[in-house]
């Protein structure tokens, strides 16, 4: 698991570049404080080892976007409610900016993909855009759910998007695929060539 430098405060906003999963813990904190759940409970039920919460509440781990859902699932709330406040209503994401999340775990084939996030955070934001880039040599991606709905718009190259159910679309450039977020799914890059990929989630709104 990475290791992040900077703890979050009260308030932390993510800058440039910065990994705004690093800066999770303590609303992970506060969160699983309110619902009374020990650290132990927290972890069993988002499938994650007790040192490893104990860490990223500490400032002292990052975390990727599978288990950032799993969290938030545990404690019943959306992903972007654990997200530090973006500040404004409207935010501006120039070309090449916005922070950038781990897809997944680094692996001995490669690392892990880092998609930019594109729109603002906080509690009550139901909407969350992502740039990636799926390179030959990157880590395989993890399985991923989450309540709401996922669309995927292909850029540029080709993907194929799989699901646990064993169906697969392929998707090559200009093609958008929308489906329901629940079923566990992940991206795999086709061919020699990078793809660029646009990808929205949104979460369940019908959710307490």
């Amino acid at each position: 698991m990475e290791r992040e430098p900077t703890p979050r405060g009260s308030g932390a906003q993510p800058a440039g570049d910065a990994d705004p999963g690093a800066l999770v813990g303590a609303a992970v904190r506060a969160r699983r404080s309110a619902a009374g759940l020990s650290v132990a409970e927290l972890a069993r039920r988002a499938g994650v080892s007790g040192p490893f919460v104990s860490q990223l509440e500490g400032g002292r781990s990052s975390v990727s976007i599978p288990v950032l859902y799993r969290l938030a699932a545990a404690l019943g709330c959306a992903a972007n409610d654990l997200l530090p406040l973006s500040g404004d209503q409207r935010r501006l994401t120039r070309a090449g900016a916005g922070p950038r999340l781990r897809a997944g775990a680094d692996g001995p084939a490669g690392p892990a993909q880092r998609p930019r996030l594109l729109t603002r955070t906080g509690e009550g934001v139901l909407l969350e855009g992502y740039h990636y880039v799926l390179r030959p040599g990157d880590a395989e991606q993890e399985w991923f759910a989450q309540p709401g709905e996922v669309f995927v718009h292909v850029l540029a190259g080709r993907i194929a998007v799989e699901f646990t159910d064993g169906t697969c679309t392929e998707l090559t450039a200009g093609d958008s695929l929308h489906h329901e977020g629940a079923v566990p799914h992940r991206w795999l890059l086709r061919g020699d060539a990078p793809a660029e990929v646009l990808v929205v989630l949104t979460a369940d709104v019908t959710r307490p």
